[in-house]
Formats: structure tokens, C-alpha cells, sequence
């Protein structure tokens, strides 16, 4: 296996970043870091026999690099939120640049392309596949604010501060009036993202957001959370899916049945983008994919389900060791 080295970096920003340091038994000092808008891969790398034997992770601005000259290694690059590590994102490449891999991981130059404003434009024109507007803005002030969603003219909207994730700093906005009631949220002016909010619940009332994950080209179901709220993240499996057996039932059921009739879109996905993994996170509206964000900052290797009723979960993880073992294993 040729070794591959795992690049993490800084985020952009102020206040996402921890770093701390420890010392072991031997006086070593052990410096951390706690960085948001990465692909969660290391854990299962460095818990992985195989896999650990010849990876190395490297926090750029707290571990150095020492590689002999012209080496044969494979880059990995973790980073994958280009609104909030648009500078690690960079240093990543000139490192690649300088170190010319045997395969380069995640490159860079497509992680930029899953930025929320930029998703639509390069999804744009796939069969099957509605990619709702987006509009990055900064206004400075609430009268900006409001300037700005009328200019975007699309009642309901999302509003969302850009380089977050799990539904953090994510309102739904009916229109003018309710703007007006959320205008002392401080984050509104720090970097926000205007997205076209479109209406996924189903004839029962519930919404479903729906995760595939795309390793080497193949997308890989992960799960199917519903909800009788429009945002759904990881905690809200234990909400309405905890007390109604049925609903997860029906995720089982419509993972089992898998998505073989949409690998075409998937297949274009991947090629738009080109990474080598990233998720997927999307409703079925019409028979059509709704695509909420596409990127590598998406949870998808933890085992702890909370309730035993979702133990089928583990079969579908399972598949995704097996893929990234193959092809960090096969390159």
C-alpha cells in the first residue's frame, strides 16, 4: 500500500477552530485540533488495521511535513466546505503541487465547486435532477438585509449563514414581515447564503431528506430520516422516528429497495463534481432528485443509532468501509 497523508487545515472562520496540546506519559507533546467542514474519515482510518499501517494525518499549522525527496504517496485532502476553508483548501493544493501524489485525493479545485452558491450552476441542466437558487450576500445591516431577499424574489426562503452545517444557523423566512422578527440575530451579517425553499413534505404530512454517499463513482445509500419538521439533521431520527415504528420501517424498506433508477443523475452528479467522496442530501419530489447540498461534510461512518430498531443502518455502513477500503487500498 503506498502511504497516503491526510491534509486537514485551519477553517476561515474566527472562532471554529480548537486547537490544544497534552503531553503524554513519555513528556511527548501532543498538539490537536478541532476543525468544522471536513470529511469525517479519519476516525475510521486510524481505527482501520490495514488502513492505519500507512496513513498519516497532518493538521497544516500545527504538524510539519518532512517527506523525503520526490516521494510516492498518496494525498488525501479532508477539507471540504469551501465557504469556511477556502485558505486551508489552497495550502492544500500548493502542497499537492510541490509533492506531486500518486493520487491526490479530493482535489481542491472540486471541492470549490460544492460551494453553496456554486452547486446550482454546476449541477445545472441534469435530467431528473432541481437544484434550488442560491445567492450568497453579506449584508452589513437589516435594511440590506431586506433589500437583498426582495431583490432574491423567492417567498419562502432559507436563509443560512454560510460554512455552517447540521442545521445550525438556518431559518425559513415566509416572507418580509417574518424577516423583520429575526433581524437581531447577529449571524445574518457575518456571510449568509438566500436558497429557494421548495416544499418536499408528502401526502401524509411528513418531509423525508434522503443521503446517499458517492465513493470512487458509486453512490451508496445511508439513510432516509422523516420528519414533521421541514429541517432535518442526525438528531432527528430520535424525534418523531423514536415513537412511530412505522416510519422506520419505511426508511428500511426504501433503503432495501435502493436507488437503481436514479444512478443515471447520480453517475452525472459525480461527474460534475469529481470528487472521490463526498454525500448527497436530497428529497424525491415528483420522481425528481431535490438536492439540498452536495459535499464532503456529511456524517456517515457512526455506528451509534441511539435506538436498536435502527440496526439495519449498519448494513449500509458496512458497504461504505468496504468502498473506502477498496480504494484507498486499490488506488
Amino acid at each position: 500500500m503506498i502511504p497516503t497523508l491526510f491534509l486537514l487545515g485551519p477553517s476561515d472562520i474566527e472562532g471554529k477552530n480548537v486547537t490544544t496540546s497534552a503531553y503524554a506519559e513519555d513528556g511527548t507533546r501532543i498538539m490537536t485540533a478541532d476543525v468544522t467542514g471536513v470529511l469525517p474519515l479519519l476516525p475510521f482510518v486510524t481505527g482501520d488495521r490495514l488502513l492505519s499501517a500507512d496513513s498519516y494525518s497532518v493538521m497544516l499549522g500545527v504538524n510539519q511535513i518532512r517527506l523525503p525527496p520526490n516521494p510516492r504517496v498518496n494525498i488525501f485532502n479532508l477539507m471540504g466546505d469551501p465557504d469556511a476553508c477556502s485558505g486551508s483548501l489552497h495550502h492544500i493544493q500548493v502542497i499537492a503541487n510541490k509533492v506531486k501524489p500518486q493520487r491526490f485525493f479530493n482535489e481542491p479545485s472540486n471541492v470549490f465547486k460544492t460551494s453553496r452558491a456554486r452547486l446550482p450552476t454546476t449541477l445545472a441542466g441534469i435530467p431528473g435532477c432541481i437544484v434550488p437558487r442560491v445567492e450568497a450576500a453579506d449584508p452589513a445591516d437589516f435594511s440590506e438585509l431586506h433589500a437583498l431577499c426582495d431583490d432574491f424574489g423567492c417567498w419562502p426562503m432559507i436563509v443560512r449563514a454560510r460554512g455552517y452545517h447540521g442545521g445550525d444557523r438556518m431559518i425559513l423566512v415566509s416572507g418580509p414581515a417574518q424577516l423583520e422578527s429575526f433581524s437581531d440575530l447577529t449571524w445574518l451579517y457575518d456571510g449568509i447564503c438566500l436558497v429557494e425553499y421548495i416544499d418536499y413534505k408528502d401526502e401524509g404530512g411528513l418531509y423525508q431528506k434522503n443521503r446517499v454517499i458517492v465513493i470512487d463513482g458509486v453512490a451508496y445509500p445511508r439513510h432516509a430520516i422523516l420528519s414533521d419538521k421541514w429541517i432535518i439533521h442526525a438528531g432527528s431520527r430520535n424525534e418523531l422516528m423514536s415513537e412511530d415504528l412505522s416510519l422506520s420501517h419505511r426508511e428500511e424498506e426504501f433503503l432495501a429497495r435502493g436507488l437503481q433508477q436514479y444512478t443515471p443523475v447520480f453517475r452525472e452528479i459525480y461527474e460534475r463534481i469529481g470528487l472521490d467522496i463526498f454525500g448527497i442530501d436530497f428529497a424525491l419530489v415528483n420522481g425528481e432528485i431535490v438536492i439540498f447540498e452536495a459535499n464532503p461534510c456529511m456524517k456517515f461512518l457512526d455506528r451509534k443509532y441511539g435506538d436498536a430498531r435502527f440496526q439495519y443502518l449498519d448494513d449500509h455502513v458496512k458497504a461504505l468501509q468496504r468502498a473506502i477500503r477498496k480504494m484507498l487500498l486499490h488506488p
